[in-house]
């Protein structure tokens, strides 16, 4: 029986092994949703809000658990767990709360006497989950899909099986059938759950290869897909800026969650004129965030979430060096262990925008910085990358930012602000970072299929 093996990315040892699912056992969680979707479909969606009520309260009652489970599994600073199980919980409490109409049966004027446009649920949508925000990613995909009437398989990332297997035990006797089953099922399993006809389509936050394969494997079922595959959001400072805005916001921004977040400050654009005013900013703002053991309620900053993510950026870096005249102007030791997944932070100072970057993600507490000289320049720069998932602007002439933000290329602009996930916010890319929308009122209609009922 295949198996995968997690690690404790502070150390860098080895923790535990898992088993996947055989592919009978992963027909027989598809057979029990779809069983369950028969029956949940027939509920209203306030009936359905009021299990999202439960699954909030199941949630508080965990709180500390998954907190715990996401710093030892992923190597996230304790305060950040907290804060993310708090913003799942609020974000149910509020959903469960809302008059959600989007739903509803839509009558319209046409050529028959009488016609209504129906949204019906696609069916068990099959849910691969990240690493980086184990739980936050699960809830901002599920709880549409679920109340649009869907049933979820979940497959998370093989670093989360822990917490995977908690978010499974929420859903525990919640309705009178299974409405979400967690599932340790293979990146080679993919194929067969996508063939399976219950399948009505797939959720995918991760790598563009990850997204590729999900891809062409929905695509030979006609499957629905959503894919989130990160970015390289640039954040453009203009010459106007409130640099010492920027520097707090930007860092802020580039160390979230120990680097690792698809809506970071990635490449930080400067107006030529004030780069020497901003670089001593931006460092003031790095020296304040400090390493240490991830469970420490004062650690700003933990590892990777794996040693193998250590292994990787440090080829990724040995190709910018190569490929660009990036200097590097700004590190901060890590000062843990050399097994553990901890990684230094570094900046660096590129002369002048670069190819090589156009398909370069860092997932790393690494921020790279280039200069412009015009603001025609910095969006031919910010827009010269595959992905297009966030971007920021830095301007006193707020007006004049939202201009600029026309001409930026992003599924979301942030200005003289980081980019955040918000409920009622539609979440996704254009380009390289993905196809359709988590949140807002979007989401609730990418897993429903349109119908229309006419008469005479």
């Amino acid at each position: 029986m295949a198996s995968f093996t997690t690690f404790n990315p502070a150390t860098g040892k080895e923790y535990k092994t898992y088993d996947f699912l055989t592919e009978s056992q992963i027909k027989s969680s598809i057979t029990q949703l779809h069983e369950g979707q028969k029956v949940w479909k027939t509920k209203s969606v306030k009936e359905r809000q009021q299990v999202m009520l439960e699954l909030a309260k199941r949630m508080k009652e965990k709180k500390t658990l998954f907190a715990e489970l996401m710093t030892q599994e992923m190597g996230k600073a304790i305060k950040e767990s907290v804060l993310e199980v708090s913003k799942c919980i609020k974000t149910l409490e509020t959903i469960a709360q809302q008059k959600i109409t989007y739903l509803e049966p839509l009558k319209v004027s046409s050529i028959y006497t009488q016609s209504t446009i129906q949204y019906e649920p696609m069916g068990v949508i099959y849910s691969i989950m990240p690493w980086n925000f184990p739980l936050w990613q699960v809830v901002r995909m599920i709880a549409p899909a679920l109340l649009s009437g869907n049933t979820i398989l979940l497959k998370h990332s093989e670093i989360m099986p822990e917490t995977a297997r908690e978010i499974g035990n929420l859903f525990d006797n919640i309705f009178e059938k299974p409405i979400l089953l967690n599932a340790y099922i293979s990146h080679e399993q993919t194929d067969f759950v996508m063939r399976q006809p219950e399948i009505g389509g797939a959720s995918l936050t991760g790598s563009v290869r990850a997204g590729r394969e999900v891809y062409r494997s929905a695509s030979q079922y006609f499957k629905k897909v959503v894919l989130e595959l990160g970015g390289s959001d640039p954040y453009i400072v203009l010459k106007d800026a409130d640099l010492a805005l920027a520097a707090k916001k930007i860092v802020k921004s580039r160390l979230r969650n120990n680097g690792q977040t698809c809506i970071s400050a990635k490449r930080c654009l400067v107006d030529k004129s004030v780069m020497t005013d901003f670089l001593p900013q931006m460092k003031a703002e790095f020296d304040r965030y400090t390493f240490g053991n991830p469970t420490d309620a004062k650690t700003d900053l933990g590892p990777l979430a794996h040693p193998k993510f250590k292994k990787s950026l440090r080829l990724q870096l040995e190709e910018l060096n190569k490929n660009t005249e990036a200097k590097l102007v700004y590190s901060k030791a890590h000062g843990q262990s050399e097994e553990s997944a901890f990684v230094d932070i570094e900046a660096y100072l590129l002369p002048k925008n670069s190819n090589w970057l156009q398909d370069q993600e860092f997932f790393a507490p690494i921020l790279l910085l280039i200069p412009f000289e015009t603001e025609a320049e910095a969006i031919e720069i910010a827009n010269s990358t595959n992905f297009a998932l966030g971007a920021g602007l830095f301007s006193r002439d707020v007006a004049r930012a939202y201009k600029l933000a026309e001409d930026l290329v992003a599924g979301q602009v942030a200005i003289n602000d980081i980019v955040s996930t918000d409920l009622n916010l539609p979440f996704g890319g254009f380009k390289s970072s993905g196809i359709g929308r988590e949140l807002g009122r979007e989401a609730y209609y990418e897993f429903t299929q349109t119908k229309v009922v006419s008469h005479l």
